[in-house]
C-alpha cells in the first residue's frame, strides 16, 4: 500500500512539474466546434473591422469593414490602403450621418437605406436593399430596392422612383423625374428584395462564430508570462516557437497601472500568439504607452473574452482585438483586425490584420468516446513515467 501511494505521489509530482512550465508553446488542441472556431478566425482575416451590431465612426478603416447593425457618425473612409479589391463596406442595417468615402475601387453593400451619401473613388458599385441618396459613382452601377435620389452613376437600377439622378441608363420600377438625365427604362423589378435579411443572417453567423473563437482561445492553457522587469515596463516576449503561445492576464488595468511602457517583442514562427484578458470593464491607465508594436496584428490576438466595455482612450494599440461581447471605444489608431459587439470609433483602424496560420482540428468521435489525452497531457504523463522509472532504478541499486 505504501508503494502504491508513493508511486501515485511521484506521478502527481510529474504532472505538477509539467504544468508549471510557461515557456514552451504547444499545438492548439482540437475542438468539438472546430468549424465555427475556424470560421471566426477566417472572418478576422477577411475584415479589418467587424462591428457585430452598430458602428459609430468619424474616421477611416484601411481594410474591409462589416457592420451587423447600423452605421452612423460623421464622414468616414473605407478601404483606404491600395492593393485591395471587392466590397469595402458591408452594412446590414441603415447608413446615416456624414458621407462615406470609399477608396481604391471598393464597393458598398447595404441591407437598409443609404441616406448618408457616398463618394466612390475608383469605380466601385453601390447596392442597397432600401433607398439610396447622394451617391457619386460616375463610372459604376448603383442598385436600390427602393428609390434613388440625387445620385450620379453609369447605370442606376431602382425598385422605386428615380429623382435628380444622372446616369447613362436609368431603370426604375416607379416614376423617373424630369430632372433626371439618361436613357429611361420603366417597369424594372428589384432584384435585391431579400438583401437585408441575408446580411442579418450573415451577422448572426459571424456573432456565433466569433463568440466560439473567443471561448476556444480563452480555454487554452497559458504557456508564457508577462514580465515586469522594473517599475516602468511591462514586457511580452514570446520569442520564437511553433504552435500557439498563450498569455493569461487576470487584470490588465492593474498590470499596467503606474507603468509607462507596454512592450510586445515581435514573435516568430507561431501560428498565433493569444493574450487572454479577463474582466468585464477594461480601460487603460493614463500613464501607459504601447511602444514599437508595428506588425503584431498579423499574429497576436488580444482576446477580451469576458469584456462588455473596453475603452482604449487616446492610446494607440497594436495587435488584433477579439471582443465579441463588448462595446469598444478608441480615440487613436489600432493596427490589426478589430472585432467587437459595437464600436465607437474616433481613431483609424489599420492593416495588417490577423493572418496567422492557426487552424483548429475537429475532435474525432473515437477521441471523445475513448478519452484520448491531449498533447499536453501526454507530455505530463511522460514526465511522470520518467520519474517513476528513476525511482525504481534507485530502489534496484539499493537492493543490489
Amino acid at each position: 500500500m505504501r508503494i502504491v501511494q508513493t508511486l501515485s505521489a511521484v506521478l502527481a509530482a510529474g504532472f505538477v512539474l509539467a504544468g508549471a512550465g510557461v515557456a514552451v508553446a504547444a499545438p492548439a488542441p482540437a475542438a468539438p466546434n472546430a468549424a465555427q472556431v475556424n470560421a471566426g478566425l477566417q472572418a478576422m482575416r477577411d475584415y479589418n473591422l467587424i462591428a457585430l451590431k452598430d458602428l459609430q465612426s468619424s474616421q477611416g478603416v484601411q481594410g474591409r469593414t462589416f457592420v451587423g447593425g447600423d452605421l452612423s457618425g460623421g464622414s468616414s473612409q473605407y478601404m483606404t490602403r491600395a492593393g485591395q479589391s471587392g466590397v469595402a463596406l458591408t452594412v446590414a442595417g441603415n447608413v446615416t450621418g456624414g458621407a462615406k468615402n470609399v477608396a481604391n475601387g471598393g464597393s458598398v453593400v447595404v441591407g437598409g437605406n443609404l441616406d448618408s451619401g457616398a463618394n466612390m473613388n475608383g469605380g466601385g458599385s453601390v447596392t442597397a436593399g432600401g433607398n439610396v441618396r447622394k451617391v457619386n459613382a460616375n463610372s459604376a452601377t448603383v442598385t436600390a430596392g427602393g428609390a434613388i435620389d440625387q445620385t450620379n452613376a453609369k447605370t442606376a437600377y431602382a425598385g422605386g422612383a428615380i429623382n435628380q439622378t444622372n446616369a447613362t441608363d436609368l431603370y426604375a420600377g416607379g416614376e423617373i423625374s424630369r430632372n433626371s438625365n439618361g436613357v429611361r427604362h420603366t417597369g424594372y423589378e428589384s432584384q435585391v428584395g431579400g438583401l437585408q435579411a441575408e446580411l442579418e443572417r450573415q451577422a448572426m453567423d459571424y456573432a456565433a462564430e466569433l463568440a466560439a473563437t473567443s471561448a476556444y482561445l480563452a480555454g487554452l492553457d497559458a504557456t508564457h508570462l508577462a514580465e515586469t522587469p522594473d517599475r516602468w515596463n511591462v514586457v511580452f516576449d514570446p520569442g520564437a516557437g511553433t504552435g500557439v503561445a498563450v498569455y493569461s492576464i487576470a487584470d490588465l488595468s492593474a498590470l499596467l497601472q503606474g507603468r509607462s511602457n507596454l512592450k510586445f517583442n515581435m514573435p516568430s514562427g507561431y501560428d498565433a500568439v493569444v493574450v487572454n484578458v479577463a474582466g468585464t470593464d477594461i480601460s487603460l491607465p493614463g500613464s501607459i504607452n504601447f511602444n514599437n508594436g508595428q506588425g503584431l496584428g498579423a499574429s497576436v490576438i488580444w482576446n477580451f473574452y469576458e469584456a462588455t466595455s473596453i475603452n482604449l482612450g487616446s492610446k494607440t494599440w497594436f495587435g488584433s482585438i477579439l471582443a465579441p461581447n463588448a462595446e469598444l471605444k478608441f480615440g487613436n489608431g489600432i493596427e490589426g483586425s478589430v472585432v467587437a459587439r459595437s464600436v465607437i470609433q474616433t481613431g483609424e483602424v489599420r492593416l495588417g490584420g490577423f493572418s496567422g496560420a492557426l487552424q483548429v482540428a475537429q475532435y474525432a468521435a473515437q477521441d471523445i468516446r475513448n478519452g484520448v489525452p491531449e498533447p499536453a497531457t501526454w507530455a505530463m504523463m511522460i514526465m511522470g513515467f520518467g520519474a517513476i522509472g528513476a525511482m525504481i532504478r534507485r530502489r534496484r541499486a539499493l537492493a543490489a
